[in-house]
């Protein structure tokens, strides 16, 4: 069991740091939380020497429990991800997907159960003038680095890049105190009144180091 998306990008703002990646990027097909490391794959302009086929040869690797992360797809004149990729991905292990760039079709990430986070659906395919630039290096996506060491989290409310999951303890604590404030508004506190514990926990964590 994984803190919220949203209470760890609470915390990560409370402590002046960003990691979150939504936006940019959406959901496609969502899950419920998940942890995975990422395997990092960069894309950029141009035919290359090889085109995409790194990313297809990435589907032969051990993917156990790692999250997908396919930067710069923006530069592809649609998908560069579709069913068959999520098929040989599920089929070595892979947790989940991010694409920084187009995605289609996507009823098969609900039938197979792949989560995964886009900018966008595109109908046609990547077309030939987008290639791989990078295979396991760091990447970049909306101002946070990504590297195969980042811990992806992934719930239906968000996607979240830490360089660890020191932050969880943190979370977990701002999403009970978060649980606390809604119970008390269903027992028919007002909201000054539920806030309170909400309130409480954001001034202990701006007090911690």
């Amino acid at each position: 069991m994984v803190p919220p998306t949203t209470a760890i990008a609470d915390v990560l703002q409370l402590r002046g740091l960003t990691g979150w990646l939504s936006p940019p990027l959406r959901a496609i097909h969502r899950s419920l939380g998940l942890l995975g490391k990422a395997r990092t794959v960069q894309l950029a302009p141009g035919p290359g020497e090889h085109g995409l086929d790194p990313l297809h040869a990435l589907m032969d690797e051990d993917l156990e429990g790692r999250v997908i992360v396919v930067a710069g797809a923006q530069a592809a004149a649609g998908a560069v991800w579709d069913e068959i990729l999520t098929r040989a991905a599920l089929a070595r292990g892979a947790a989940g997907l991010l694409v920084e760039g187009g995605v289609r079709d996507v009823n098969a990430f609900r039938d197979l159960g792949l989560p995964v986070w886009a900018l966008y659906e595109a109908t046609a395919g990547p077309g030939p003038d987008v290639h791989v630039a990078s295979v396991g290096q760091p990447v970049e996506i909306a101002g946070v680095l990504v590297d195969e060491s980042t811990s992806i989290v992934m719930d239906g409310s968000g996607v979240v890049a830490l360089p660890s999951t020191e932050v969880f303890a943190d979370s977990y604590m701002y999403a009970d105190a978060e649980e606390d404030v809604v119970s008390a508004l269903r027992d028919g506190a007002s909201l000054a009144e539920a806030h309170r514990f909400k309130d409480d926990m954001v001034a202990k964590l701006r007090r911690s180091p």
